[in-house]
């Protein structure tokens, strides 16, 4: 078998209304569909990167420079053909956007083996089970927004819910303590803060967060580099008693040596999609759990395709992390862009257990979802 085409587009939907995560914000629901073609029909489908938008950087890596690197290759020799791409960005690159495109592909490359193998992704990495706890993961809104969002969720069986906070700590306050008050004691709930604060900031909204139950603080410093990052979260992480959440736009095992020998974080979240594909992500998972650190992968929820989710869903499945982050909006793989999403059934996520990642696009779907 070789691989005769590699191909990277970009799909999804124009939102009329942004989605706001803490600092950052996204006008366009979709991501950049990567599809692995070989000469004997079989045809792999990865994401790379978080979101759509990345596309005009993270498209022209895997088209013009990943793609025509591996046409002739062994799609089954993945472990070589990773190298190979991770290689030749040493000199330019080395955990940028170029990481993204090399996600991209080894997500289709990993569809490509469980679909020969006839077998899927998570059983080909020694996955126990096949479903795990989900978390509903709703966007930075108001108050009055965001709590009917929270009470519909725990109706329909979530058992969790991370909650998007910024500004100051006095409406950080009041928003998780309304929904709390809503959704009961009985109800995990994070806080994910996209990089909002400084740390002093986030220090005061972590104080008032473990008062109120939060059982986790996702990402609330604002840092520019590695080391600043590394500094700050182990600062605030020496004050709180509640635990801190990281680490999901850190790029390849390398960048997360410094993160797991100082306990930055108490839990872990590499992306397959952004970390260098289900291959570094599975490996990232084994260092993180090797240091008594939990692994709960990030799920891009800029995307909603449902091909991210996938392959998140079969390193959580094989790393036994406790949770899986689930897109409040959903997006184009719910609506006709894939024949079956990953089955959500009273707040747990099931595998399929087809072949791969067990995604199917459906007839036409790359040209009704075209971006």
């Amino acid at each position: 078998m070789k691989i005769t085409k590699v191909t990277a587009r970009p799909v999804g939907k124009r939102l009329d209304t942004p989605i706001r995560w803490g600092a950052m914000s996204v006008s366009t629901k979709g991501s950049i569909l990567v599809e692995v073609e070989t000469d004997e029909g079989i045809t792999g489908v990865g994401e790379a990167g978080f979101s759509a938008e990345y596309f005009r950087t993270v498209g022209p890596i895997v088209n013009d420079l990943l793609g025509p690197m591996i046409i002739g290759e062994d799609p089954l020799d993945l472990g070589r053909l990773w190298r190979k791409m991770f290689e030749s960005t040493h000199m330019w690159g080395r955990r940028g956007v170029e990481t993204y495109a090399l996600s991209g592909v080894d997500i289709a490359l990993w569809d490509l083996l469980g679909k020969v193998a006839d077998l899927p992704v998570y059983r080909l990495l020694g996955a126990e089970k096949t479903s795990v706890r989900a978390y509903l993961a709703p966007s930075l809104k108001p108050v009055e927004e965001i709590l009917p969002e929270c009470v519909q969720a725990v109706e329909e069986g979530f058992t969790a819910i991370k909650l998007r906070i910024g500004g100051d700590a006095v409406a950080a306050r009041h928003l998780v303590a309304e929904v709390r008050n809503a959704v009961g004691d009985d109800v995990e709930l994070g806080v994910d803060a996209n990089m909002a604060y400084d740390r002093r900031t986030a220090l005061a909204i972590a104080r008032e967060l473990e008062e109120l139950g939060v059982v986790f603080f996702e990402e609330p410093i604002m840092t520019h580099s590695l080391s600043q990052y590394v500094a700050d979260h182990s600062w605030l992480g020496e004050r709180i008693s509640m635990k801190l959440a990281g680490g999901e736009s850190l790029m390849t095992r390398f960048e997360y040596i410094e993160i797991c020998q100082l306990r930055v974080f108490d839990i872990v979240q590499p992306d397959a999609t952004g970390v260098g594909g289900i291959s570094e992500a599975k490996r990232v998972a084994d260092i993180v759990t090797t240091w008594n650190l939990d692994c709960i992968p990030h799920i891009a929820c800029s995307s909603g395709t449902s091909i991210g989710l996938a392959a998140g869903l079969q390193v959580i499945l094989a790393c036994d992390a406790p949770l899986i982050e689930y897109d409040a909006y959903r997006g184009i793989g719910w609506e006709g862009f894939v024949n079956q999403p990953p089955d959500l059934k009273d707040g747990w996520v099931h595998a399929s257990d087809a072949p791969g990642l067990g995604i199917e696009l459906a007839e036409g779907a790359k040209e009704r979802f075209a971006l």
